[in-house]
């Protein structure tokens, strides 16, 4: 059973090549949370998916600066248009994106 609090957030949209914000999640009251993003995309662009489980205390946000390539998990990488389940106990994700053919969008309910 799932008792997190889920909203909608739209992650990513841009033809741009790069990363998204650092979106908080929250994972309190789940073993291992489901979320379902919906990723429209064109063929030739990819998306990573990442996330972090940093265990954070207060609202001080700034260790999101100093993360290394070590702290960042791909959760997975996606190259076509679909729903995607993201599973895990993420407390920040963000969205990568490779390419430039097209916009990508990637939102949910996270």
């Amino acid at each position: 059973m799932t008792n997190s609090i889920k909203r909608y957030v739209e992650m990513y949209n841009s033809s741009a090549a790069g990363s998204s914000d650092w979106i908080p999640l929250d994972v309190r009251y789940d073993e291992s949370p489901v979320r379902i993003i919906q990723v429209e995309l064109t063929a030739s662009d990819t998306i990573a998916i990442e996330g972090i489980t940093e265990d954070v205390k207060g609202i001080d946000k700034s260790f999101l600066t100093t993360l290394t390539a070590k702290d960042i998990t791909t959760i997975t990488t996606i190259s076509a248009d679909g729903s995607y389940k993201l599973e895990g106990p993420w407390t920040y994700i963000r969205v990568t994106k490779t390419g430039t053919t097209a916009n990508a969008k990637v939102q949910g309910f996270i």
